[in-house]
């Protein structure tokens, strides 16, 4: 998980109301959620992940604030490791397909359809799903391995489908475009916060216009 503090430095010295001050607060908070909300859209166009970065945009959750300060959780799995990097093993809980402990990590292939599924989700019948090669050696792959009849002949054939290759650990590179920029942050809190002002600005004076 993913908690952005937002604190908008120097707003005690201005001179505004607390209700004002409250009002601002919230608004450059929303813009911050707003400016990682782009920056996991823009994953998403880069990357045509809609699976992996849609869920992750999906979970950022609306600021909660208090004493003048918000805190933003995005709580999508992996994403802190996609915009940090690090190196990533086994768990050894159980596996929802084997209901084994997991001892390898599946990496799926460029094509297969594990690249928008998880293999749960994919409801491959248990018999058809197998490990080919040696896992101990690191040369090791999934694949869905299908019976089939020949045709016009007596016999079977195996219609193998790869699915991913099985290691024991993987290194995932950083990615800082993952999160907004601390000057992409600052833009977007400056644009929120001077919206407020300016309608505070029309506010006063459509005030003085009608006591005038």
């Amino acid at each position: 998980m993913i908690r952005l503090h937002v604190d908008v430095i120097g707003l005690q010295r201005l001179p505004l109301a607390p209700a004002i001050r409250a009002e601002m607060v919230a608004d450059v908070a929303r813009a911050a959620r707003q400016a990682v909300r782009d920056s996991f859209q823009a994953m998403i166009d880069r990357t045509q992940s809609q699976g992996f970065w849609g869920k992750a945009k999906q979970s950022i959750n609306p600021p909660v604030i208090r004493d003048n300060k918000a805190t933003i959780d995005i709580t999508h799995t992996g994403v802190r490791l996609q915009w940090l990097g690090g190196t990533v093993r086994p768990t050894g809980r159980k596996s929802e397909v084997t209901g084994r402990p997991i001892r390898s990590l599946l990496i799926p292939f460029k094509d297969s359809p594990l690249r928008r599924r998880s293999l749960a989700s994919l409801h491959l019948p248990e018999e058809e799903v197998m490990v080919l090669g040696d896992v101990d050696t690191g040369n090791a792959i999934l694949a869905r391995v299908r019976q089939r009849k020949r045709r016009n002949r007596d016999g079977h054939y195996q219609d193998v489908t790869p699915l991913g290759a099985l290691v024991k650990s993987a290194t995932i590179p950083a990615h800082p475009e993952v999160m907004p920029s601390r000057e992409q942050m600052r833009k977007y809190a400056v644009r929120a916060a001077t919206l407020v002002l300016n309608r505070l600005l029309a506010q006063a004076d459509g005030n003085s216009t009608l006591h005038s």
